[in-house]
C-alpha cells in the first residue's frame, strides 16, 4: 500500500492539564505518527484540560489510544460521533478501561482486548470505499 494515500484521522484529544499526562499524549501521538499540538482552548474544554490536535493514520489510531490508556490514571473515552475523533480521559472509569462510541452511536467497552477491531469497526472506512460521503469523511 501507497504510504502517501494512507488514511488519516483527525483527532482531538482532551489531556489533563498536568505535566505527566500532557508529556503521555505528546509523546503518544509522536510514537502513533502524528505531532500533537496544543492550541489555546479557553471557553472550549473542561477547566484543568488542554486539548491537543493531531492527525493520525488509521492504522495507528489503536496504537495512540491504547498508549494513552495505559498512562492515564483513569480510564479513556473515544468519541467518533462528528467531523474529529474526541479522546479524553474520564475520572469515573478505571484506568486502563476503554468507552468506544462510533459513528452510529453503538457504544463498546474494553479494556485493551481487541481494541484495534473496535478503533477500526467504529470509524466508517476511509480508504478504497465508495460509500463514503463528505470531504472529513476521506480525509
Amino acid at each position: 500500500m501507497d504510504e502517501s494515500v494512507t488514511a488519516r484521522v483527525e483527532v482531538n484529544v482532551f489531556t489533563p492539564n498536568d505535566p505527566e499526562s500532557c508529556a503521555a499524549a505528546q509523546a503518544a501521538f509522536v510514537t502513533a505518527g502524528s505531532v500533537g499540538k496544543s492550541i489555546d482552548s479557553r471557553g472550549a474544554v473542561p477547566l484543568g484540560d488542554v486539548l491537543l490536535i493531531g492527525s493520525v493514520a488509521t492504522h495507528a489510531l489503536a496504537y495512540l489510544i491504547n498508549t494513552l490508556r495505559k498512562a492515564w490514571s483513569k480510564g479513556v473515552i473515544v468519541d467518533a460521533i462528528g467531523q474529529q475523533l474526541n479522546i479524553r480521559q474520564d475520572p469515573a472509569l478505571p484506568r486502563g478501561m476503554v468507552i468506544v462510541r462510533s459513528k452510529s452511536g453503538e457504544v463498546t467497552v474494553r479494556d485493551g482486548a481487541g481494541l484495534a477491531d473496535i478503533i477500526t469497526g467504529a470509524i466508517p472506512s476511509r480508504g478504497g470505499d465508495t460509500g463514503s460521503t463528505g470531504g472529513s469523511a476521506n480525509a
